[in-house]
């Protein structure tokens, strides 16, 4: 059985109507449970449940169901669940400020927009889940062609057969010849694609070629096109490409390119800059009776300079010079080499300092400057940054955003002597799947290592 299309208008309605029954529901809390004033009547209560409808209906339809897809994480929309919710109470607040109803209920909205977070994202899990179990069940597959050999067309037919619950089933292959068919039911070679499409009726074919085989697609693409099947194209390269492509046009030539970073677009770069400057300022104000204390500590106990200066690697490649609180007494390899936890240079006090990451203090003015950012991939010494960009693949696309003070790679244990592709893989992962939300929970999970004393120790050297 053919999986039906899924309706994102039937999907909003359903939305709507929750964020109209949890307004309701919040009405009855707010006022009734939590025995609250209530300064306006429910028939004005009830046009503004009638108003977070609508308005909930533009916003799901813009931020959430042009991207629904069944085999969307439940997370990940929980996530955008949350955004969506939250955009809305501050619509419904500015709303309530222009025509000036003072005493409006802020905790209504506030109570009715967790409700609608709880409902809606219950709403997401039982219709993914439902899915799921139907095509377990082999309800609602998708009849599906493949079109192709070698390892691209390999993989999506191990993902498809490993996975029933994606709801593609494989009916056949068409290829060079069944010695390279990626699944066991050869229909025939790339000269039969229409017969094949004739006799079969798939509902949707997939094109996964090898790059030698690429001089077949167009006259896959006009044999699909002919037969009216719906098709998709993975690319030879599919692995080369990020989770995130970036569709563009350059006249009337059509191109994709292969990495979409989202702090490339000016709304979410202002959104991590603002956040930035805020965070930073909040921390050198809060925190500069601290760092007045350590820097008496660090100059009593080095005599040098109260703040150590190194030369690291940026955005777009840029050097510039970090900060920290000096922990250790001047000498020729600090531009070099890393430091060792028994190395002999340090001084006791930058000792303590280093085992509470307070000599990294100072980066917050870094982080004004708009050096670095409070979460980032760490900056390394150009020194490392040579070695590593022919040793390590993707290793430059870091450089891609602002460096950090903390990362993903460091509160999931990749530091100091850790391996460097490990950190890579995490690094890029933020890189690709940003949002302000990722630098809050990385920032959290950051304080709470530190505050339970978690700090991984700084080995010795990178591991490859």
């Amino acid at each position: 059985m053919q999986i039906p299309k899924l309706s994102s208008r039937k999907h909003t309605i359903i939305v709507c109507f929750i964020s109209y029954l949890s307004m309701l529901m919040a009405y009855g809390i707010r006022f009734y449970l939590l025995d609250g004033d209530l300064n306006y009547s429910f028939r004005f209560y009830h046009m503004v449940a009638l108003f977070s409808a609508a308005l909930h209906w533009i916003v799901y339809n813009v931020f959430f169901y042009p991207n629904l897809s069944l085999t969307r994480r439940v997370g990940k929309q929980i996530q955008r669940t949350i955004l969506c919710e939250m955009l809305c109470m501050v619509v419904i607040f500015a709303s309530m400020f222009v025509i000036n109803r003072p005493h409006f209920s802020r905790g209504l909205v506030m109570i009715s927009c967790m409700l609608s977070v709880i409902l809606t994202s219950v709403k997401h899990a039982l219709v993914v889940r439902a899915y799921a179990a139907f095509h377990r069940s082999g309800i609602y597959q998708r009849n599906v062609l493949l079109i192709g050999e070698g390892a691209t067309a390999t993989r999506y037919a191990g993902i498809v057969q490993g996975n029933p619950e994606v709801g593609h089933n494989i009916i056949g292959c068409v290829g060079s010849d069944d010695r390279h068919a990626p699944v066991s039911k050869f229909l025939g070679d790339y000269e039969h694609i229409e017969q094949v499409l004739s006799a079969i009726s798939p509902d949707e074919a997939i094109i996964a070629l090898p790059a030698s085989k690429y001089i077949y697609i167009d006259a896959m693409i006009d044999a699909c096109e002919k037969y009216g099947v719906p098709l998709h194209i993975v690319p030879c390269y599919e692995e080369r490409i990020s989770s995130r492509i970036a569709p563009a046009k350059f006249e009337d030539i059509q191109m994709v390119g292969i990495r979409d970073i989202p702090l490339n677009h000016f709304g979410n770069a202002l959104i991590k800059r603002t956040f930035d400057v805020v965070a930073s300022s909040l921390a050198l104000v809060l925190l500069s009776p601290l760092m007045l204390a350590i820097a008496v500590g660090v100059k009593l106990s080095t005599h040098e300079s109260v703040f150590f200066s190194q030369v690291r690697v940026g955005k777009d490649k840029k050097e510039f010079k970090m900060l920290k609180f000096r922990s250790m007494k001047s000498n020729a390899g600090e531009d070099s080499a890393w430091s060792t936890q028994s190395d002999e240079r340090r001084t006791f006090f930058g000792a303590l300092i280093r085992k509470t990451s307070l000599d990294e203090l100072p980066q917050l003015i870094n982080v004004l400057r708009g050096d670095m950012s409070i979460v980032g991939p760490r900056p390394e010494i150009p020194f490392f940054v040579e070695q590593f960009r022919d040793e390590v693949p993707l290793y430059m696309i870091r450089h891609m955003v602002k460096p950090g003070m903390t990362g993903l790679a460091q509160v999931n244990g990749c530091r100091g002597d850790t391996s460097i592709r490990k950190r890579i893989e995490y690094d890029i992962a933020y890189i690709e799947d940003w949002t302000i939300w990722v630098d809050v929970r990385i920032l959290l999970r950051t304080c709470t290592a530190l505050i339970n004393d978690e700090k991984l120790p700084e080995g010795k050297a990178h591991k490859k």
